[in-house]
């Protein structure tokens, strides 16, 4: 079957160039191997080849003698660290602060963002200035955050330790 797509027969082509190498290296494999056991003359043998060592010996070698003797025994962690133990750390005030803070602004200024797009996008219309939407953006969101995240702070206050009412007989 002649096919008319001239790639096919490029594809063709190199198919059998693959082929012949790999007879080619099937055959000065089988050489070395011949050499290897002593079927052939000693003056007709070639370079050897590199070989991979058997996997029995790399997984049998004892490695841990070239490691530093800090690291062959298990390091003691922090119960901080969160090594897996069943106890639980409360995050400490400062962090509950700054991450209420922090959320805090990030919500101002997603909704100060959104007011700052739509005046900027009014400005930029009205005095035909595309510069004014990004900084609208940015200068009403950043205030938003702000004073968002000035208004949380009064909530890191500690609460008073609330104890149940004591029932009177």
């Amino acid at each position: 079957v002649m096919s008319l797509n001239p790639f096919t027969n490029q594809r063709k082509k190199r198919e059998d160039a693959v082929k012949e190498r790999i007879e080619e290296l099937q055959e000065r494999q089988l050489l070395q191997q011949q050499e290897q056991t002593g079927l052939m003359q000693p003056q007709e043998a070639a370079v050897p080849s590199f070989s991979l060592p058997e996997a029995d010996t790399y997984d049998a070698a004892e490695l841990n003698k070239y490691l530093p003797a800090s690291s062959q025994t298990d390091p003691v962690y922090p119960a901080s660290w969160g090594t897996g133990a069943p106890t639980y750390e409360p995050p400490s005030r400062a962090r509950q602060c700054l991450a209420k803070i922090q959320s805090g602004f990030m919500i101002g200024a997603a909704l100060g963002g959104a007011f700052g797009f739509a005046y900027g996008t009014y400005e930029a219309i009205t005095r035909r200035h595309i510069l004014y939407l990004p900084m609208a953006v940015v200068q009403v969101g950043a205030a938003f955050g702000f004073f968002l995240a000035c208004g949380t702070v009064i909530r890191c206050d500690e609460l008073p330790n609330r104890s149940p009412p004591v029932q009177q007989e």
